[in-house]
């Protein structure tokens, strides 16, 4: 009797793992029941985004790294979680030192801890492409003053669109504040830039 309930046991959750290990393409996303199933980058239209990019204005350089993060789970309320890959990312921006100088200063970097804590800030970019051209995603411009009232900083929407033939590879980004209500004392300006074309370095 104990080997019957064992088995038993073992096979509902043989079952239910093989329901979250349901793997379809990134751009099937809610289409349909987004419940139990992995929506994989299967046909690699991240990797055209991955990578450290920068864009040059006199002596400071804006740069950003991003990289793909896969299975991440999506709580989805009260119903079974879904996962997905991600494009991650975090941003900076240097000065660049005259001869005999230190070769670079860091003016702001998202990499940071929160407020006066200990705690690390997660990566302020993520977003996702469906064909290897356009991304969309959030970014938070964690650069701006610390508020304790609106810890994130000022969230934008992201949109980065890869030059087609640029040689070095270019994409185009922009930051733009989402619509919506906020409150009086919140900062609704970017410290970032917010229309530029970066270059990738590798």
């Amino acid at each position: 009797m104990k080997n019957v309930i064992y088995l038993f046991i073992i096979n509902i959750i043989t079952f239910t793992s093989c329901k979250a290990q349901q793997i379809v393409d990134y751009t099937t996303f809610n289409d349909g029941n987004n419940e139990g199933k992995y929506f994989n980058d299967l046909n690699n239209n991240f990797v055209p985004f991955l990578g450290t990019w920068e864009h040059q204005s006199g002596n400071q350089i804006f740069r950003i790294t991003l990289w793909k993060e896969e299975y991440n789970e999506n709580e989805n309320g009260n119903r079974p979680s879904f996962f997905w890959d991600e494009i991650k990312g975090h941003f900076e921006m240097v000065e660049i030192g005259q001869s005999g100088e230190q070769l670079e200063t860091t003016i702001y970097t998202s990499q940071r801890k929160i407020g006066q804590s200990n705690t690390d800030w997660f990566p302020v970019i993520d977003g996702a492409s469906n064909n290897g051209i356009n991304f969309e995603g959030l970014i938070y411009d964690n650069s701006v003053p610390y508020d304790p009232n609106y810890i994130t900083g000022v969230r934008g929407n992201l949109i980065l669109i890869i030059i087609p033939n640029s040689q070095p590879q270019q994409m185009d980004w922009k930051v733009t504040l989402p619509q919506g209500m906020y409150g009086i004392d919140q900062s609704t300006e970017f410290n970032i830039p917010t229309d530029i074309v970066l270059t990738k370095q590798f």
